[in-house]
């Protein structure tokens, strides 16, 4: 899992050098390959078709001359038939990089031969006007913007947000910054889309930037990182990291072969949450499962999910009491949480939970509720416990971030101090590990932010602990699959229309794709 890094701007700036040194390449030569690639990448959106007229709006750094050869080549792939306008937005006089200056004569060249290649100077005076039925290349400033953006360059990027033509950015919405949280009173980009060169970056992947860089697409430019380059500790989840995690399954084995797990969920308000982990579990390869909960959620379970042994609390309504001493002794993994409310026998329960149990353990739901409100409880957890924490949930375990990239630095505190692996979940659901690491992924889609979708989370982890995956692989493998499942469910069907109890029925066809996975 160390192929798919999350490098920082500084060592973006190193595996340039690096590429540069290697290839025995110039800094022209490597904006060449970014220009040209990321004009394929236009030019190969056939759904950006029918444009009149494009507009590359450039600044006076090296994002501004990948921003001209960007509009070179697409004047040479006759992109559209009106015309491409390099809109430059620095004065003539203003300081220039070498390698803009020498673009920047270069395209002067070119218009001398084309009549639709065009330069403007953006002045107040002298403004572009793109309409709907116009394309935008945002090319202003790169990813190593340190300062928020103000007067001049403020006023061109309300211009560009104020226009109605298709916008996208290349490597970063200019304004935006990509390595810590991007100022409240700077302008930044309103991108439909972002040419990502080379590398994903963080920023990308969190939510307060989604309304910036829109849909990303990461361009490959040829550029390569130094091997021993090890300083990053954030990593993407691919399908292709992942098939290297999946046990195969010996045709001689038994059910006693792929573990025992233990569910402790569900009350007579909430049956659906155990239901739901219940059938996660099965479906996700365990051998046995054993079910603690109510009898009114073990009726239900007895007709939906015959599969499932039950072990029924003394308690009518909620989850009171656990007799380990009447438990399978070949329990090898438990999972404690979905539906269970928090009644005070039920808060008790967890605490007998945590004073007992030294397997492999998922906390979900309200059980981080009970751990929320019991916060000296956190250091009882066995080591490598898994909390599955949405954003709210742990806010009230790790405080209020400022930000997201606060909620990262919070999530990683959090796992170091309690020696957990925390899944926190979202869009780009972030796996970080207690020495630091953190796994986004890059599966999932907005149908699965349905009720219950967490539940069948739960019963997946459960599964692969109890077949005995190390814990850590078992978070980032089983936050992959159940991403992947709700990708396979919208290949048959409309995202809005997933429910959570679609998905374990995907999870065959999410091991498929991930198997397949390049």
């Amino acid at each position: 899992m160390n192929d798919n890094k999350l490098f920082d701007v500084q060592e973006i700036r190193d595996c340039e050098r690096f590429t540069m040194e290697k290839e025995h390449i110039s800094s022209l030569e490597l904006m060449e390959w970014a220009g040209v690639a990321c004009a394929d990448a236009i030019a190969s959106n056939t759904w950006l078709g029918g444009y009149e007229n494009v507009y590359v709006y450039v600044g006076a750094g090296n994002n501004g001359g990948d921003g001209v050869v960007i509009a070179a080549h697409l004047v040479e792939a006759s992109f559209v038939h009106g015309n491409i306008y390099v809109v430059v937005c620095a004065s003539e006089t203003a300081r220039y990089s070498e390698e803009m200056q020498h673009q920047l004569k270069r395209w002067n060249d070119i218009a001398k031969h084309c009549d639709n290649a065009k330069l403007i100077y953006y002045s107040v005076e002298n403004q572009p006007e793109p309409t709907k039925d116009d394309l935008i290349v945002d090319a202003l400033f790169g990813i190593g913007l340190n300062k928020p953006v103000t007067g001049f360059y403020a006023d061109v990027i309300r211009h560009i947000n104020a226009s109605d033509a298709y916008t996208i950015s290349i490597d970063t919405p200019s304004g935006l910054f990509v390595d810590k949280p991007t100022p409240k009173d700077t302008a930044v980009v309103i991108a439909d889309q972002t040419l990502s060169i080379q590398f994903m970056k963080t920023a990308f992947l969190l939510p307060e930037n989604h309304p910036f860089v829109g849909e990303v697409e990461v361009v490959d430019i040829g550029m390569e990182a130094p091997e021993d380059k090890s300083e990053s500790n954030r990593y993407l989840l691919t399908g292709h990291d992942m098939r290297t995690l999946k046990c195969l399954r010996n045709p001689y084995a038994h059910k006693g072969t792929f573990g025992h797990g233990l569910l402790v969920a569900g009350c007579d308000r909430m049956p659906g949450a155990a239901v739901l982990s219940a059938t996660a579990a099965m479906r996700g390869g365990i051998g046995k499962l054993t079910v603690h909960t109510v009898r009114s959620v073990r009726d239900i379970l007895a007709v939906t999910l015959p599969e499932a042994i039950h072990d029924i609390d003394e308690n009518e309504q909620y989850v009171s009491h656990i007799d380990w001493n009447k438990l399978p002794e070949n329990i090898s993994a438990v999972a404690f949480g979905p539906g269970l409310g928090t009644a005070k026998q039920t808060v008790s329960a967890m605490k007998d939970i945590l004073d007992t149990v030294k397997l492999p353990l998922v906390i979900d739901a309200d059980g981080l509720n009970m751990l929320a409100e019991n916060k000296t409880w956190l250091a009882f957890l066995p080591p490598y416990s898994i909390l599955t924490p949405h954003f709210a949930e742990f806010e009230r375990l790790a405080g209020k971030p400022s930000d997201d990239f606060d909620r990262l630095e919070r999530a990683r505190r959090f796992a170091q101090r309690y020696s957990v692996i925390l899944v926190l979940k979202g869009h780009h659901t972030v796996v970080t590990f207690p020495d630091g690491r953190q796994f986004f992924n890059t599966t999932g889609n907005s149908g699965m932010a349905t009720a219950g979708s967490g539940d069948v989370l739960t019963g997946l982890l459960l599964a692969l602990l109890a077949q005995g995956y190390d814990p850590k692989h078992a978070a980032v493998l089983g936050v992959y699959l159940h991403g992947a499942a709700g990708d396979a469910y919208t290949e048959d069907y409309a995202a809005s229309t997933l429910i959570a109890s679609d998905l374990p029925r995907y999870f065959s066809d999410a091991i498929s794709r991930m198997m397949n996975d390049e």
